[in-house]
């Protein structure tokens, strides 16, 4: 803004003075040529009075004497305080001497006298004019000079512009950007479910408003999520009380305990103890978010012996592998870590229930594990339809379910991957899904062979 007005004061300048000098210029110039044509005129009349003696000539010359001098003091107003000034005084002082002179009787007969006074007029009323054009040249010289100064202060301004304007540049980005990137990271935070931290956005006032919106937007999400954890929690306990009693009772009729079961009965007994025992297990997986979304799992650090792990669980989902018919593939070496056994167990099961569940009828799943470098590597693939490559990292997010399904496929929680997920990175591990030949989709989970021997 200094600049630009700068720049409007200097061209104001310039276009006044170039306005006075060129008004100046052509007014001097026109009554100095106004006053040879005037003397000229009273020359004509004067000598014409002379000879002839004719009254209304003297009145001519009269009135010319008149128009002369109106032309000098207007002369006088434009040369104020030149050097032109002076020329100016002196022929309006020897005109007037001489229109004395003339009407006062003094040159009745001297016509040679007259002539050489007039010729005196003409000649200073000539210098005149040529000092007008000499002003005019003086002028123009002084407008250039302007023009320069003008034209070196707006160059300094435009080279001073662009550092200043860089700097501020520079200075209004980092205001701006210092609060962009809080809300940024105020965000992030938010996205990966981290509310208890106080969202503070500094800044121009408008940012610092989104800032407390953000903020009341964590309390709220925090409160919902407090909110979604004491349901479940609340409804996985008050399920399991009724789901006990049908267990048992389910029990008893297989049993016979309460008498003897023909085949149908038996066939119907066996459908409701698997699925008591499905429930079961989707119960224990909403208990297992439940508790991992209040807070870190809590690890229970021990040496885990991992094939005889393995060969436990794999053992309790052979009559689900039977009954589908699906053949299992192991390939287990002997490892052992530090680590929780129970969650280490929970890990592989929920990895094998999602392979069985997605496997179908016929079908074949591979169990390998094996060390790699100081770490237990163990992969599970099915034969199921695989998992599409923008999906193989939602598949670890709750209650995400997978596009491509098998016939017959029981839709299960969606919380097998994620509560996985959540125990392998409580060991330091990694889980993901990896890129291999062949149909289905194949689970890889690393975990540390020494982790650390403390509680996490």
């Amino acid at each position: 803004m200094i600049a630009l007005a700068l720049a409007v004061l200097y061209i104001d300048r310039l276009v006044d003075q170039s306005q006075n000098a060129v008004y100046q210029a052509v007014e001097a110039t026109r009554g100095s040529r106004l006053l040879i044509s005037q003397v000229n005129a009273m020359e004509r009349y004067a000598r014409q009075h002379l000879v002839l003696r004719d009254p209304a000539l003297l009145e001519a010359y009269e009135a010319a004497h008149g128009d002369f001098q109106a032309t000098i003091r207007e002369l006088l107003a434009l040369t104020a305080g030149n050097d032109q000034e002076h020329q100016v005084v002196a022929l309006q002082a020897a005109e007037a001497a001489l229109f004395a002179d003339f009407t006062g009787g003094k040159l009745t007969g001297a016509g040679d006298e007259v002539a050489e006074r007039f010729q005196e007029l003409a000649d200073r009323a000539r210098g005149i004019l040529n000092s007008s054009s000499q002003l005019i040249d003086q002028q123009a010289e002084i407008l250039g000079r302007t023009a320069a100064e003008a034209q070196r202060v707006l160059f300094g301004l435009a080279f001073a512009l662009v550092p200043l304007t860089l700097l501020s540049v520079g200075v209004f980005t980092a205001l701006i950007a210092h609060p962009i990137r809080q809300v940024d990271y105020a965000i992030r935070h938010l996205g990966a479910g981290n509310f208890d931290s106080p969202i503070s956005v500094s800044g121009p006032q408008d940012l610092q408003y989104l800032g407390h919106q953000l903020d009341w937007l964590r309390q709220r999400l925090n409160d919902l999520e407090q909110q979604k954890a004491k349901f479940l929690q609340h409804i996985s306990h008050e399920l399991k009380t009724p789901l006990t009693a049908i267990r048992e009772s389910v029990d008893l009729l297989g049993d016979g305990v309460v008498g003897p079961l023909n085949d149908q009965q038996q066939e119907i007994a066996d459908i409701l103890r698997s699925n008591a025992h499905q429930l079961q297990a989707l119960i224990e997986d909403l208990l297992s978010f439940g508790t991992s979304q209040n807070h870190a799992p809590t690890l229970h650090l021990a040496r885990v012996e991992l094939k005889p792990l393995a060969n436990r669980i794999l053992q309790n989902h052979k009559p689900t592998l039977l009954s589908k018919g699906i053949t299992l593939d192991c390939e287990l070496a002997d490892l052992s870590l530090y680590a929780d056994h129970e969650k280490i167990g929970t890990v592989i099961d929920n990895l094998l229930s999602n392979a069985i569940k997605f496997t179908p009828q016929g079908g074949r799943i591979a169990v390998r594990l094996w060390q790699e470098d100081a770490a237990a590597c163990l992969e599970v693939t099915d034969s199921g339809p695989g998992i599409d490559t923008d999906e193989w990292e939602r598949v670890f997010e709750a209650f995400y379910q997978g596009r491509r399904r098998p016939s017959g496929y029981v839709k299960g929680s969606g919380l097998g991957l994620s509560i996985a997920r959540e125990y392998v990175l409580a060991h330091q591990g990694t889980i993901s899904v990896v890129e291999h030949e062949g149909p289905g989709a194949r689970l890889r989970v690393t975990l540390p062979l020494e982790p650390g021997r403390k509680t996490t």
